[in-house]
């Protein structure tokens, strides 16, 4: 499932079909139309709503340009802003959609100014215009099956009648609810959970009590006997859960053998303290990660953007995915992980990082410290890919 993330303007909708990072200084953030050499009058203020220092979007997800293609021009205005911030969060978690709504999908509208000093959604202009001219095509997704919300600025909430798309943000934090995958949907499935087990109680409890009667009568001589050799299995494991991430995790280069990547060579990465030696980046073709088979989730987190991904696993490890055209070093954690996380779990941490002004105020300490609360078995590694 996918979401699909369009602009309200004064001409109708606009989608926001794809985002390309590019990542070097020396070439502007530019919006293209419709994957064309054609551009948007609205660049220069794009490449400013991106820029870090007057921007949100280099600080929050990495790259210090981009390009972003939309489906039509536009040519003047901000309120084109929280529309881009969400379809920037919406890609960060492999969300974003181009724009071709299918059944199950979501779709989120937006239209609102950002302040980027204190990330609040600003009002705009003819907001009851822009309303009116998607609501035909919001009716027409609702009825395919999409999940359909139309986003528009607490200050403006006087111009449009209350109605069952409408969805009032006066802050960023609040706009990112509108995609899935949010806190608020962990804490509807948790009171649905809670429903289910108030039902079925009764009827646990009989049978757990009747299941431990039998326990303790059938095992009761069998543990007695083998006591001693159980608490030895039990500690040797207690200790394995602890040191064979360490023991059984690689680090694997695949490094170029002249300055193309038409052949490469393997190289195991140096571990120490749970931190891996530095490598060059111009120098690798792709990189692995090599774990124990116990370790079924690996995640990446940035240090230097609000980035948390899953990593994709293949014959050779779980494959690390390369940053291009970096003007800077890019260090990471990776954490291995017994039990996977939910995809609510991750949205969770994700939440928990962007509450933080800056992603770098995201410390080793402070992820295992979440991690802690989880109640699940990891270990974070450290690594950093150096830019020469």
């Amino acid at each position: 499932m996918k979401t699909h993330i369009f602009i309200a303007t004064t001409q109708g909708l606009v989608a926001i079909q794809n985002i390309t990072p590019i990542d070097d200084e020396d070439i502007s953030s530019v919006v293209s139309v419709n994957g064309t050499s054609t551009t948007a009058n609205i660049s220069g203020s794009y490449h400013n709503f991106v820029k870090k220092g007057v921007g949100i979007i280099h600080q929050m997800f990495g790259a210090c340009s981009y390009r972003i293609d939309i489906s039509a021009r536009i040519d003047q205005g901000n309120s084109w802003q929280v529309a881009m911030y969400l379809a920037h969060l919406a890609q960060s978690k492999g969300l974003l959609g181009n724009g071709e709504v299918s059944q199950g999908d979501t779709v989120i509208c937006a239209t609102g100014e950002v302040n980027t000093t204190n990330h609040q959604v600003l009002a705009v202009a003819e907001v009851a215009v822009k309303f009116k001219l998607a609501q035909p095509q919001l009716e027409q997704w609702t009825a395919l099956g999409a999940k359909v919300q139309f986003l528009l600025p607490q200050a403006n909430q006087s111009e449009v009648k209350k109605n069952n798309y409408t969805l009032l943000v006066s802050n960023l934090e609040q706009a990112a609810t509108a995609l899935p995958n949010t806190t608020q949907n962990q804490r509807s499935s948790s009171v649905k959970n809670k429903q289910l087990v108030s039902i079925n109680s009764r009827y646990m409890i009989t049978g757990a009590a009747s299941i431990l009667v039998l326990i303790i009568f059938l095992g009761l001589n069998k543990f007695t006997s083998t006591d001693s050799s159980n608490h030895q299995a039990v500690a040797k494991k207690a200790n394995n859960s602890k040191v064979e991430p360490t023991q059984k995790i690689q680090l694997v280069a695949l490094l170029k053998q002249d300055k193309t990547c038409a052949q490469t060579s393997s190289q195991s990465v140096f571990l120490t303290n749970e931190v891996f030696a530095d490598l060059a980046l111009n120098q690798l073709c792709k990189l692995y990660l090599q774990t124990h088979k116990s370790q079924v989730q690996i995640l990446l987190i940035a240090r230097d953007a609000y980035t948390v991904m899953p990593l994709t696993q293949s014959p050779q490890g779980w494959q690390i995915p390369l940053p291009k055209n970096r003007l800077s070093d890019r260090s990471y954690f990776l954490v291995t992980l017994v039990q996977p996380l939910s995809q609510e779990k991750i949205e969770q941490l994700r939440l928990y990082r962007e509450a933080m002004p800056q992603p770098k105020m995201f410390t080793k300490s402070a992820l295992t410290d979440w991690l802690g609360e989880q109640g699940v078995e990891f270990a974070v590694y450290t690594h950093k890919l150096v830019v020469e």
